[in-house]
């Protein structure tokens, strides 16, 4: 049926659907974006994997087959496209790499292609071009790492800037409102709207594109770490309840703070598994550069198989590893499948650079290379991305100790100053009503004071309290949901670390919401003017 409607489009639209151009030029845009942020992460990848198999004495052919197998990695793709035209269509190596290089994107990869042909045509060994470039590529890793760690701090502090310009806009708008209470406020109020939401798109975007790529978790749907299962078994449970109960709260009335509260409490355990998880993957990764290092250099001096090396590795000087290096060694040494076993250990740490350099230096070994220099090669390259997260983890802790106040200090701003002009607005009423009264009675229904009190107290009178509460609810949902991906942006890790800020800034503005209420009716009263 719709491809009968779609085969109707084309037709009555020259053979094109309606905006195939403008769709096609968005899904581009959006891969060429994922892939240049993947870029030189995934370059490191490739390199550390073909420094890692050359020491098996492979020959030019053999590092491009199996590089180019690793689709996994973002440049691999390419490589598969150089050996392509090698093997179909009868290219040397060196024109391969220079045809596929001046349709690439991407200026990194242009340069490495363009490099690589360059040294198969001055006859440079591969091992001793792909050494060297190794340690190349490190350093841009490292250059645009920190790189981006400096535009994140300024965008940073600049979207925190400018979310709280526009909360202040929303302010203002209110103030005015309650002051001159206009006959028609829908549009100041959608324009507060798409101001905030138009900040905190522009904000959020600068600082997805500045933030390092830098995954924590493997993402492996049938083995993942303890908390990765726990969280995925609660979250099909805790979602939709989470879901349905704000749904009914807010179709029978109830308070929206009391609504922010609850969610932000059920949320809560997700939240902090997810945030514990992200800590121990971090601290594996930690321990895994060294673990690797030694594997591989008991592996290489000795002789021995892996389960013999790793009953000789000292595991003591590897608490976060420790008990999953004693598991995979006990499944060797009972003779189960080698394979399995290590998919196994990659699945349970739940380690994203586990599993990539993992299995470069399982297949490096396989294809008979020396493990000591393996190991050498994949744990040097760990280790400059574990040091680099180290630097971000710094930078990350002081934006996430800001966020957090700020989120309180920005909707309690707000809030408590609704408050007040409620309070304000309902006392100036009463006051009015009682003079009108007041000189009605004493003038026989002809009031002069009381309607020059009118006059004078009228900038507080027909205060919209229904449609001003709708405005500041939604302006308290947008703020706490744009403040939410801030922090994962951030901060780096799984989906589950948007629980863990979910729960954190909605608790914060439910009670905020709920206390001001009681705190501006405790300490904000106006006098009246009752016997008078």
């Amino acid at each position: 049926m719709f491809e009968d409607v779609a085969d109707r489009l084309r037709e009555a639209n020259q053979g094109k659907l309606p905006f195939e151009d403008q769709v096609e030029y968005l899904s581009d845009l959006r891969s060429s974006v994922l892939e240049n942020k993947k870029m030189e992460q995934d370059l490191l990848f490739m390199y550390t994997y073909m420094a890692a198999i050359t020491t098996a004495a492979v020959t030019r052919p053999e590092i491009f087959e199996y590089t180019s197998e690793r689709f996994e990695y973002v440049p691999s793709r390419y490589i598969a496209k150089v050996q392509r035209l090698v093997a179909g269509w009868g290219y040397s190596y060196a024109e391969g790499l220079r045809a596929v290089a001046e349709r690439c994107r991407n200026k990194t990869l242009q340069s490495m292609l363009n490099r690589y042909a360059n040294s198969i045509d001055s006859g440079v060994p591969d091992d001793d071009f792909i050494t060297t470039e190794l340690s190349s590529i490190r350093s841009i890793y490292r250059n645009t790492f920190e790189q981006g760690i400096e535009l994140l701090k300024k965008w940073g502090d600049a979207y925190i800037a400018m979310l709280l310009s526009a909360a202040l806009v929303a302010i203002i708008i209110m103030i005015s409102v309650a002051i001159y209470a206009p006959g028609g406020i829908d549009q100041a109020l959608n324009a507060s709207y798409t101001l905030i939401i138009g900040i905190s798109i522009f904000g959020l975007g600068i600082m997805y594109r500045a933030v390092p790529d830098d995954p924590r978790t493997h993402g492996l749907t049938a083995i993942c770490s303890r908390e990765q299962g726990i969280i995925r078994r609660m979250e099909r449970l805790v979602l939709p309840i989470v879901a349905a109960i704000a749904l009914i709260l807010i179709l029978i009335g109830v308070n929206a703070g009391v609504i922010f509260l609850l969610a932000g409490l059920l949320l809560m355990p997700l939240g902090i598994i997810g945030y514990i998880d992200d800590a121990n993957v971090i601290n594996r990764d930690t321990d895994f550069s060294t673990f690797i290092r030694s594997l591989g250099s008991v592996m290489g001096g000795k002789g021995i198989t892996t389960g013999d090396a790793l009953q000789e590795v000292d595991k003591k000087s590897l608490p976060y590893l420790e008990p999953f290096i004693d598991s995979v060694s006990s499944k060797l040494n009972l003779g189960l499948d080698e394979a399995a076993s290590w998919r196994k250990f990659i699945g349970e740490t739940g380690s994203y650079l586990i599993y990539k350099y993992m299995n470069i230096f399982r297949d490096a070994v396989a294809l008979g290379g020396s493990p000591d220099e393996i190991g050498k090669i994949t744990g040097s390259s760990m280790l400059e991305q574990v040091l680099l997260r180290r630097k971000r983890d710094m930078m990350v802790k002081g934006f996430v100790v800001l966020l957090v106040p700020m989120h309180g200090a920005m909707i309690g701003i707000f809030v408590f100053l609704f408050e007040i002009l409620l309070t304000m607005s309902h006392a100036v009423t009463d006051v009015m009503d009682h003079f009108a009264e007041t000189s009605a009675a004493l003038s026989g229904g002809s009031s002069t004071i009381g309607g020059g009190m009118g006059m004078a107290l009228n900038i507080f009178v027909d205060f919209p309290e229904d449609t001003m509460r709708t405005y500041v609810v939604t302006i308290l949902l947008m703020l706490t949901i744009a403040n939410m991906f801030a922090g994962r942006i951030v901060m780096g890790g799984d989906r589950y670390i948007y629980y863990f800020f979910a729960s954190l800034l909605c608790a914060t503005t439910g009670i905020v919401y709920i206390v001001a209420p009681i705190i501006v009716s405790a300490f904000f009263t106006i006098p009246t003017f009752a016997g008078v």
